[in-house]
């Protein structure tokens, strides 16, 4: 539901768990897969007194620590999950999720399903205000969704209204003849339904996304600019609103009084910008209040601070690498594999979390309900990738690297700075591949930069990321066709007709043991196909100082959920 990455991850997509059923039915409730609370250790902080006086002195402000949002701070444009959690304190959707992945009502009290599973019908809660004092209804919802239907709309959430009756006429109408989409209907003020083209097992979490109120945003159609215009000046009906927003440094939050939810109990929020090398002490400096913490060594730092809880829990992501299959060095599925017989997966993985992670060979995380472990595991074997290289047409010239057709195989890897990660990565790649004849790269910059080149822009050679996932294991959001565009998903081009065919099987299958044979057959065409160079699983640790009470982060949650009820107590 949210775009989300965390220390190591890059972009989610935006859905969640639905219910396996026969039949949709009204306000489905239920997890596919209940969330296993013994799976969450909690360690109590041992020794609250030893609060430092600067987060004493502190009363009524919230510190967290984050990577860099890029200052996209609109919900149906947000690509990070910084950016994603700056909207998820400004914004609100009609659902939300609960800790157990459960969806559950936000600012619609209830909805309807119809019994072909295709008609959505919200009702909206009255008395829901934006922060200017307008009232929200579903004139402001219908002006959202169809904002992400419009002809020029270029960003991340198609895959949340493609399916929407009249999408197609209104999305490729370029001469604005069509005005509206015939699958997103006005009944009343508070009362907004939504027809798709066909039933889809997780459509319920497409209405998760923030309402814009219309009329702060609205545009003539195509003129979709003007959304973007607006990204650094963002108005919702959250619980809070953004004060201030200086780019690499920090974004302040002061809290909305009339907040429909009750008044928040903090009144300024600061996410502040930390990297690797400073989240140790920034947390156990009293500077920050939460943060994630990867490394375990780190996670010793902080138990020895003795005023941090720390909430460890396996994380819904994977790590992964990232090839342009357009290249045409990357094309060939041998060289794919090669890569990742050649490349020491475990080890890197054992050294680094030191028994907190473990290897990935898959787009799904453990957690989930859709994973299964009945794939290829590529196990390091140079002998093998070598081989593999051989058959490809990459032969080893004299001076120890592969030629193919007269070209050298280079490969220019652009990863970010500041991350204890890349920096545990590039030798071992860099040694791993050159025993394989192949020269590599690294071009370290700031992770906004990255995310724009590699998703914007889509000027790049290969690229390490990782997806904070949804809680429904729905991979279209990522891997579909309709996600290799600019600003799409689908940044490496993966096409493959028979996983996409599969995709739109798994969409459409209510029954979730039939559901989950699909998804297990698309998961080993993509363990073969490998549009990813698979890496690593792991476990998120989240600081959180004993003085903040009310953030209990787990797989499905995280710092921001219900941020209104958290709160700041004063320690002696």
């Amino acid at each position: 539901m949210k775009r989300l990455f965390s220390a190591v991850l890059s972009f989610i997509v935006f859905a969640g768990l639905f219910t396996a059923c026969t039949e949709p039915s009204s306000n489905q409730n239920n997890s596919g897969k209940e969330l296993n609370k013994s799976q969450i250790e909690i360690l109590q902080a041992a020794n609250p007194e030893k609060l430092p006086q600067a987060a004493k002195d502190r009363k009524d402000t919230l510190i967290v620590g984050t990577t860099a949002p890029q200052g996209t701070f609109n919900p149906i444009y947000s690509g990070s999950v910084y950016d994603s959690r700056v909207c998820s304190l400004i914004f609100d959707g009609l659902i939300n999720n609960d800790a157990e992945g459960n969806p559950i009502p936000h600012a619609a009290e209830k909805w309807d399903i119809s019994q072909d599973g295709k008609t959505y019908t919200f009702y909206i809660k009255k008395g829901i205000k934006f922060s200017d004092g307008k009232e929200l209804t579903a004139e402001d919802v219908a002006f959202t969704f169809t904002a992400m239907c419009d002809p020029n709309y270029d960003g991340p959430r198609t895959d949340a209204v493609m399916y929407l009756e009249g999408y197609e006429e209104y999305n490729k109408d370029k001469e604005n003849k069509v005005k509206e989409v015939k699958g997103i209907k006005v009944i009343d003020p508070y009362t907004i339904q939504f027809t798709l083209t066909e039933a889809q097992a997780p459509a319920i979490w497409n209405f998760g996304y923030g309402i814009l109120p219309k009329h702060y945003y609205g545009f003539e159609k195509g003129n979709i600019q003007k959304l973007k215009d607006l990204f650094l000046k963002p108005m919702g009906s959250g619980a809070y609103v953004l004060k201030n927003y200086k780019a690499g440094q920090e974004v302040v939050f002061e809290k909305n009084p009339d907040y429909w939810k009750g008044a928040p109990k903090i009144k300024t929020i600061v996410m502040k910008v930390t990297n690797a090398n400073t989240v140790v002490q920034e947390l156990t400096a009293g500077n920050v209040d939460i943060d994630a913490v990867g490394k375990p060594e780190m996670v010793e730092l902080i138990k020895q601070a003795g005023f941090l809880d720390i909430y460890s829990y396996p994380a819904n992501s994977y790590g992964y690498i990232g090839l342009n299959l357009r290249d045409e060095k990357f094309k060939d599925k041998k060289v794919r594999q090669a890569l990742m017989y050649g490349l020491d997966r475990k080890g890197f993985i054992n050294a680094y979390y030191k028994g907190n992670g473990q290897v990935c060979n898959a787009p799904v995380s453990p957690v989930s309900w859709a994973y299964t472990d009945e794939i290829n595991t590529y196990e390091y074997n140079p002998d093998l990738a070598n081989k593999l290289l051989d058959e490809a047409g990459w032969v080893k010239g004299e001076d120890g690297f592969r030629y193919k057709d007269g070209e050298k195989f280079t490969i220019h890897w652009m990863t970010y700075t500041g991350s204890k990660y890349v920096e545990s990565l590039i030798p071992i790649l860099k040694d791993n591949w050159g025993k394989l004849g192949i020269e590599v790269i690294p071009e370290l910059m700031e992770f906004g930069t990255l995310a724009e080149k590699v998703y914007d822009k889509r000027e790049f050679e290969m690229y390490n990321m990782a997806w904070s996932l949804a809680i429904d294991p729905d991979p279209s959001g990522i891997f579909a066709f309709a996600q290799d565009v600019p600003g799409g998903n689908n940044s490496v081009g993966w096409r493959n007709e028979e996983a996409e065919n599969l995709m739109k099987r798994g969409l459409s299958e209510f029954n979730q043991e039939k559901r989950k044979e699909i998804y297990k057959q698309w998961l080993k065409i993509a363990n073969d196909d490998l549009p990813y160079l698979f890496l690593g699983y792991n476990k998120d640790n989240v600081a959180v100082s004993c003085r903040v009470k009310g953030v209990n982060p787990s797989p499905y949650i995280d710092w921001t959920y219900d941020i209104q009820n958290v709160e700041i107590i004063d320690i002696e």
